[in-house]
């Protein structure tokens, strides 16, 4: 095969998740309110990744082009959780937020986002907002670093890490789909405590509930994972910037019960899916890359 037109693990776990996607479409089509959208984003990412195959190697490239390949991971990510909410409902119409919550307390004697109540405070709450915000820019710090560096094969690799993090935390949502916290009556009722900041909490908050269309996305928590796969990723690649981040991460861990999203197993659940991503793709990437693999980006 001419390895200009060689594909690259990104490509074929992005294909891997596009047919599951097409998969829930269709098994939940008759129910399905919004099918041509869900039409339109299937044919559109399928397209999109088309063109990023053909023109990856293309010469003379513009700098448009150039930034579409950088950016084709993330962009491919943004729309496919955007389509969960059109066949999720429909896939698996359970709500595994009275399960979760049990083994919450069975697992820690007490609920975890009613006992931390006890800290709260405008100030905390404020900062705890910040960091659960900071999450959405994590993967690009790693992926900016990388490509600065033209480190194009480990900035393949840790893509792939993370797109195997996203999508596995993505296709668990449809076996238990969950609210988190923050919507479960039984603790809302316990939970007394408003969480008030002092300048963008509510702006940060709201923000997120309005672009997050799909609201069953407790378990596993992709922040948990996601930090944790940046932070690793940045251990690997620069041990400096390992140690400032390392507060960050914990600190977005905290917010995940401080913010009453999540429960504390789905972080476990998300770092016990982080460990499994890692050690696939150090078990077979560097065995699968020279021969069948090009990296995603390059000059």
């Amino acid at each position: 095969m001419n390895k200009n037109y060689r594909l690259s693990a990104v490509d074929i776990v992005n294909f891997i998740y596009w047919l599951f996607m097409v998969f829930f479409y269709l098994f939940a089509f008759r129910e399905i309110e919004q099918k041509i959208y869900g039409f339109i984003l299937l044919s559109f990412l399928m397209v999109f990744e088309i063109f990023i195959i053909k023109y990856r190697k293309t010469k003379n490239s513009n700098n448009l082009v150039k930034l579409l390949h950088l950016l084709y991971p993330a962009l491919f990510l943004i729309f496919v959780f955007d389509s969960i909410h059109i066949s999720l409902p429909y896939i698996n119409p359970n709500v595994y937020d009275e399960f979760l919550a049990n083994i919450d307390f069975k697992l820690l004697g007490f609920n975890p986002t009613v006992a931390i109540e006890k800290i709260l405070n405008p100030y905390l709450t404020e900062l705890m907002y910040y960091l659960y915000l900071f999450y959405f820019f994590m993967p690009f710090i790693i992926v900016i670093y990388l490509y600065r560096k033209k480190m194009y094969r480990e900035l393949d690799k840790t893509v792939l890490f993370l797109l195997m993090t996203f999508y596995g935390s993505y296709l668990l949502y449809y076996v238990f789909p969950a609210l988190g916290p923050r919507f479960y009556p039984p603790l809302e009722a316990l939970q007394t405590v408003p969480l008030k900041g002092i300048l963008f909490t509510d702006i940060i908050r709201d923000t997120i509930s309005k672009l997050e269309h799909n609201k069953f996305d407790a378990f596993p928590s992709l922040h948990a994972a996601v930090s944790l796969s940046v932070l690793m990723s940045i251990a690997k690649y620069n041990k400096r910037w390992f140690y400032l981040f390392l507060p960050i991460v914990t600190g977005i861990f905290i917010s995940l019960i401080y913010c009453r999203y999540h429960y504390f197993i789905d972080i476990i659940g998300g770092v016990l899916w982080t460990f499994i991503c890692y050690f696939l793709v150090e078990k077979f990437y560097n065995r699968l890359y020279p021969k069948y693999f090009t990296p995603y980006y390059s000059d």
